[in-house]
C-alpha cells in the first residue's frame, strides 16, 4: 500500500494505476488526511459491481453488536401498502 497526495496523482495516473494493475492498493490524501482508496476490481465481489454502477454504496462504518436485538417496529399493513403505492406511483 502506498500513499499518495493528489497532484502526485495528478502528474502520474497512468503509473499509480499500473500498480493498481498489479495488485497494489493507493491511499489518496488531501493536507495529510486520507480521503480516497484506489484498489483493483475484484469481479467476484457482486457489491463492487453494484457501487461501480451507481446502485450502491457501502457502509461507513459497522452496525452496534446489539442492531438485531432491537424489535422492529410495529408499522400498521395499511401504511406500508400506502408507502409502497405512493414510491411506486412517482415515476
Amino acid at each position: 500500500m502506498q500513499t499518495i497526495s493528489i497532484s502526485e496523482l495528478q502528474h502520474n495516473l497512468g503509473l499509480y494505476l499500473e500498480k493498481v494493475k498489479d495488485g497494489d492498493e493507493i491511499i489518496i490524501e488531501e493536507t495529510g488526511e486520507a480521503i480516497a482508496r484506489i484498489m483493483p476490481f475484484d469481479e467476484k465481489s457482486e457489491e463492487q459491481i453494484l457501487v461501480s454502477q451507481g446502485f450502491m454504496t457501502l457502509p461507513k462504518r459497522d452496525l452496534p453488536e446489539d442492531f438485531w436485538d432491537e424489535d422492529a417496529p410495529e408499522i400498521p399493513l395499511k401504511k406500508i401498502v400506502e408507502a409502497i403505492r405512493s414510491e411506486r406511483d412517482e415515476d
